[in-house]
């Protein structure tokens, strides 16, 4: 299986600043995610729990089914909470990454690459220069 995608394999801070844009992406997806089907479930929970918490005279079956519902919504709630907060953790740390590799690429290694271009371009021209 052949790759489509060239992966930076020549530098450590490319890599580092690319993938902590890609942990930056899956974070921001994910986040939706989370948000999306804890709402989806809320919502499909919710009529059947306001339906039995609007009847005051419920029978032990109804009664435990609402006990039950409630608590689910509670432990989704609560689900919902932490994996944003963890989500915001992994997105820091790909914030982090990229700042991270961009700045040492830009500043340490990019410099250097110019320079080699820059000096092996003038020997080119020098060495043209010469056969003519």
């Amino acid at each position: 299986m052949e790759s489509r995608i060239p992966l930076p394999t020549d530098n450590i801070f490319k890599f580092y600043a690319l993938f902590g844009l890609l942990i930056l992406i899956f974070g921001i997806g994910s986040t939706l995610y989370v948000n999306r089907s804890t709402n989806d479930f809320v919502f499909d929970v919710g009529v059947e729990y306001e339906t039995l918490r609007a009847d005051p005279a419920r029978t032990v079956l109804q009664e435990t089914r609402f006990n039950f519902l409630q608590k689910k919504l509670e432990v989704a709630q609560d689900n919902k909470k932490f994996y944003l907060y963890s989500l915001g953790g992994v997105i820091a740390i790909g914030i982090f990454m990229m700042f991270y590799g961009f700045k040492k690429w830009h500043t340490e290694v990019q410099p250097i690459q110019d320079e080699i271009a820059r000096l092996s371009l003038e020997k080119l021209r020098r060495e043209v220069g010469e056969d003519t």
